[in-house]
Order: C-alpha cells, then structure tokens, then sequence
C-alpha cells in the first residue's frame, strides 16, 4: 500500500516489515533513495513465475528506514520506471 503504514497488522510482526513491488519483469533491478538521492538499498529481482519483490524496510547497514518519501527506479535492459511511496509511522 502505498502509504506503507508501519504500525499496520497486515502479515507484519514488530520485527518484520514489509514492502512489495508489483507486476515486475523477469529480470530487474529495483533501488531505492532517499528524496535527497541517497541510495538507501537495492533489490535484484529474478524470477520467471512470480512478478513481485518484498524489501523488508532496511537500509544497506541493516538499519530501520526513517518515515518519509522514498523514490525508487526499476531498471530492465534499456527500460526504466521511476515511483515513490511514503512511510508513516
């Protein structure tokens, strides 16, 4: 959902959150940044079956990520897609 709502029950635990990218191709490359541009983390997809990637709310050090707005790329072959999403606590 995009808010993501963090204190949201849905197949989450206090310790588990998740955040999931839809209807993506094959094979791709999904990074997050901040709205400053700062890369947060990056997701490789791979997967001829199943069209979704779960990023479970961490950055690169393995720390929770802050509230906010959040921009992602997903990038397969010379094609690109630019979104955002907002997390609120």
């Amino acid at each position: 959902p995009n808010p993501y709502i963090a204190h949201s029950d849905f197949n989450e635990t206090e310790y588990m959150r998740k955040l999931r990218f839809t209807n993506l191709p094959e094979k791709c490359t999904i990074t997050i940044f901040t709205i400053n541009g700062e890369k947060v983390n990056t997701i490789n997809h791979e997967s001829a079956i199943d069209g979704n990637a779960w990023w479970n709310l961490r950055t690169i050090n393995n720390q929770e990520v802050a509230p906010g707005l959040y921009v992602y790329t997903v990038e397969s072959g010379k094609e690109k897609y630019v979104g955002k999403f907002a997390i609120i606590r």
